[in-house]
């Protein structure tokens, strides 16, 4: 398969033509010579470009989404005052809530949740030094906690910080957290009773494609259900809303189920920590953001109606959703890695979730444009 040089679209043998940038190819007859690091470069940017314009229009926008990593987190190595934090806490209150003109339509520089994250890495080196040198075991506990919270809850301050429209308080969200995440459990919980799993599974233990389908809808819908209430109760109506409270969500959802897992782990408490914790930067607290979003894109000033479940706008992201959620728990690797996997997984959940920010921030100047002409 060869690839246009110019964008990365997969092109038809002989092609003079690319069909998806109209580039003029060179004659590609007879042996191709390797790509070069500029081609694949290229070849990259327009695979990414490819889908996040077609992503981008079940959006309501359209275009490829562009996002400068290093404007996005260009705050993050600067120094802060602890007042520039605390106005960024008491956001979303009746009286911190700004107006629509005052809304910057511009990509947020979020940084206190790195401050967070640091905090909470301290905190687990701290428990982890007092349990590997003075075998206190009533350290087990903290490092659970702290283990299970660290990345979640960092990435749901992240999400905080994003939100433009500063309309979600920090006590709604920590609420949404808490609550939001336990009784998420417990709907999927309650819907495993209707799901089977393959002869392999309960031979082998390993999850097949299937298994990891049947998992995907489970959860996630579960997830859903319980996103729909929050956002039905705080009356929402912005896309940016919506990545919030499926954050919220899904970062109580992964911190409960990974302090299960390290509670379970036995010996091997840190190992599972670890990886349960770097990895949860790509799972349920991105999965649910999206769905979140992807609701709100539907919803946008409707009151909830759990039709607009069945818009296909909101089924393109829940499915992309439930993919990424199989894949990652289907019993596969990338080139006989399991993290190679991991990491390519938590790429294309990120990639979505910023196509859903931009919609978001779109959101801004369309609901602007609107205002001005009333």
């Amino acid at each position: 398969m060869n690839y246009c040089s110019n964008c990365g679209h997969a092109l038809q043998p002989g092609a003079k033509f690319c069909p998806a940038c109209g580039a003029q190819l060179a004659d590609q007859a007879g042996p191709q010579s390797p790509a070069t690091g500029e081609e694949n470069v290229n070849r990259v940017k327009g695979l990414y470009g490819n889908a996040t314009a077609k992503l981008n229009q079940f959006t309501g926008e359209s275009g490829e989404v562009k996002v400068s990593l290093s404007d996005l987190f260009s705050e993050v190595f600067k120094h802060h005052t602890k007042g520039e934090a605390e106005n960024i806490f008491i956001a979303g209150t009746e009286t911190t809530t700004p107006a629509l003109n005052d809304v910057s339509d511009d990509w947020a520089k979020p940084w206190v949740f790195s401050r967070v994250l640091a905090g909470f890495l301290i905190a687990f080196a701290g428990l982890l030094y007092l349990f590997a040198e003075f075998r206190n075991e009533n350290a087990i506990p903290g490092l659970i906690m702290v283990g299970a919270l660290a990345v979640p809850f960092s990435g749901l301050i992240f999400f905080f910080e994003s939100n433009a429209f500063q309309d979600v308080s920090i006590f709604e969200t920590v609420k949404i957290f808490f609550i939001g995440g336990v009784f998420s459990l417990i709907v999927t919980l309650v819907l495993y009773e209707f799901v089977s799993f393959s002869e392999t599974s309960k031979i082998t233990g390993l999850l097949t494609l299937q298994d990891g389908l049947a998992i995907g809808v489970v959860e996630e819908l579960g997830k859903v259900l319980i996103i729909c209430y929050f956002v039905n109760q705080l009356k929402v109506e912005h896309v940016l809303d919506g990545l919030l409270i499926g954050a919220a969500v899904g970062a109580g959802f992964a911190s409960f189920e990974t302090a299960g897992y390290i509670y379970r782990a036995g010996g091997y408490l840190i190992e599972v920590a670890v990886v349960r914790g770097w990895s949860a930067i790509g799972g349920h607290l991105v999965w649910a953001a999206i769905t979140g979003g992807a609701l709100m894109v539907v919803k946008r000033k409707a009151p909830f109606k759990f039709s607009q479940l069945l818009d296909t706008r909101f089924l393109v992201f829940f499915a992309l959703v439930v993919i990424m959620h199989a894949v990652w728990d289907w019993d596969v690797t990338i080139l006989g890695s399991y993290n190679l996997k991991i990491i390519a997984l938590i790429i294309v959940a990120w990639i979505v979730v910023f196509v859903l920010m931009n919609a978001g921030l779109k959101e801004i100047g369309h609901l602007k444009q609107d205002h001005s002409t009333e």
